[in-house]
């Protein structure tokens, strides 16, 4: 199960992802201001925060170093079957680190369930990713996310029970 989630600002894809967060073991990262709304970062779900962006004179800048470290730990991460990948968000400050698009493809390519919030807009590696990676979009609004996320939760938990239990119920 992948999916792909985009829609206007405020209209509720954290929700989803907030949602379904617990109901599974999960990896990858959320993108948050910090209270003031001055620096944005990328926290992983393990823990690891980088600062990725920074307002200077209203505008948001990208933290290049930031995003290279972000790269290395997402590129290394072990994403097993039984996990979920969440990545919430990818936004326009992505267009300009190639090596972290690069991490993303590859994490995306390597986990069995994805989950990956797409800022709405036009944007090339975004667009790039709808295009090349064969998998489901879907465009949250108010009118459907109620159905979204029960679709979601649907598929949430059919995944659940076709992975089978760790050592299987062999020998009982």
């Amino acid at each position: 199960m992948k999916y792909f989630v985009t829609g206007e600002k405020n209209v509720g894809k954290t929700y989803l992802v907030e949602k379904i967060k617990p109901l599974v073991n999960v990896k990858g990262f959320e993108t948050r201001f910090e209270p003031e709304g001055q620096r944005l970062f990328l926290h992983f779900l393990n823990g690891l925060s980088f600062m990725i962006g920074e307002r200077n004179s209203g505008r948001l800048r990208i933290i290049e170093e930031g995003f290279k470290e972000a790269a290395r730990e997402l590129g290394t991460m072990e994403i097993p079957e039984s996990c979920f990948l969440i990545m919430d968000e990818i936004g326009f400050l992505e267009e300009e680190s190639p090596e972290f698009q690069q991490a993303v493809v590859a994490a995306i390519r390597r986990s069995k369930n994805c989950i990956c919030i797409l800022r709405k807009g036009n944007y090339s590696f975004i667009d790039h990713l709808k295009r090349s990676m064969g998998i489901r979009s879907v465009e949250l609004t108010v009118d459907n996310r109620d159905e979204i996320l029960n679709g979601l939760l649907r598929e949430v938990e059919k995944e659940r029970t076709d992975t089978s239990s760790p050592g299987g119920d062999e020998g009982i």
